[in-house]
């Protein structure tokens, strides 16, 4: 079983406060950019979410689980709480798909670590 540390589980806690606090602030308050942007910035957050999620030894499947209930979770409550923002199925796609390179990214970097160590 992964033993859990505060040095490899802080940085998710920080990612989730601050990702959330984005994804909830007021509408007019989050920057404008070219069409689809939000998408882009979307899959960038759950990419870091997802990484770091990895680094504090959670599994992928838990991560991807974890994650993408989360992701619904903001999407919902984008919908119903934030002001001037609204949930969107768009969003959550590039939330998973964001979550899958940050999955994939984890592991290039955690086998080319070991290969290294290895010679």
């Amino acid at each position: 079983m992964p033993r859990f540390t505060w040095r490899r589980l802080l940085p998710l806690v920080v990612a989730v406060v601050v990702i959330t606090v984005m994804l909830l602030l007021p509408g007019d308050t989050t920057p404008s950019g070219p069409p689809h942007a939000d998408k882009v910035t979307h899959a960038l957050m759950f990419a870091v979410l997802a990484f770091c999620s990895r680094y504090a030894r959670f599994s992928p499947a838990i991560t991807l689980a974890g994650l993408a209930a989360y992701g619904v979770l903001t999407e919902v409550l984008q919908a119903t709480v934030a002001v001037r923002r609204s949930g969107s199925l768009w969003d959550w796609c590039a939330d998973l798909a964001g979550i899958l390179v940050g999955l994939a990214v984890f592991e290039v970097l955690r086998r080319r670590t070991r290969a290294a160590r290895a010679n």
